[in-house]
């Protein structure tokens, strides 16, 4: 209750500030996961994958978001309704912080990641899976980036995770996890619209180190975003 009273405060400051400025839209990638516990072992290959992604600034305020889902069976109509491949992952983080300087973001929030190991699912709830994983993590860290929106930028975000799992199906335990993720970008103006594309690469790590589980996820992706940046 605390922390979501500070989240709609600091909401409440953002709207009576200047400067806003808000940047949304759709992305795909192109991920490879390896996932290890102690009684298996799963790599999707190269897969691709769809997601939307946002962000928002007003003064010194700043709030990013990104959600990714993850099918092994790639992108598909079928899959919204029916998803038969081994793994399937729905990622979602929001962090909120400050720019202490022009080019420089100091970022918190919070991650949650669902996770299916074998079996089906349908209509986005799993049937008959070997392992469900749902992942809840806090997220600390810095984003440096170019401050304005030019012909080409870049930006480089760095997070640590600090969190807890709970394993299901295959055996049911508890277990803190931590990990980190990697990211880098660089939007590229559309002409004099305000729609960028925006390649980059990222790369992440989750681990519970009392039960063996791992897993790593690196990931190409194209953002299409639209952005009120000057």
């Amino acid at each position: 209750m605390r922390s979501t009273s500070l989240f709609l405060s600091l909401l409440l400051v953002a709207g009576v500030a200047s400067a806003q400025t808000f940047e949304i839209g759709p992305r795909v990638s192109n991920y490879s996961s390896h996932l290890d516990t102690d009684f298996l072992a799963l790599r999707t290959g190269r897969v691709s994958s769809y997601g939307l992604v946002g962000s928002y600034q007003n003064g010194g305020f700043v709030l990013d978001w990104m959600y990714d889902h993850d099918p092994q069976n790639g992108i598909s109509l079928t899959d919204v309704i029916i998803d038969v491949g081994d793994y399937e992952r729905d990622r979602g983080e929001a962090t909120v912080g400050y720019r202490i300087l022009p080019g420089l973001d100091l970022q918190g929030g919070v991650r949650l990641d669902d996770i299916r190991v074998g079996g089906i699912s349908f209509l986005g709830n799993s049937i008959a899976n070997d392992l469900s994983i749902e992942h809840q993590a806090i997220v600390a860290g810095a984003k440096l980036h170019t401050p304005t929106g030019g012909p080409a930028s870049f930006y480089i975000l760095g997070r640590g995770m600090m969190g807890n799992a709970k394993f299901r199906d295959g055996f049911h335990e508890d277990a803190d996890t931590t990990g980190y993720r990697a990211e880098a970008g660089i939007p590229i103006r559309l002409g004099q619209s305000n729609w960028f594309v925006v390649p980059g690469a990222e790369y992440e790590h989750i681990e519970a180190k009392d039960i063996g589980f791992r897993l790593n996820t690196n990931r190409a992706f194209l953002n299409f975003v639209y952005s009120t940046r000057p």
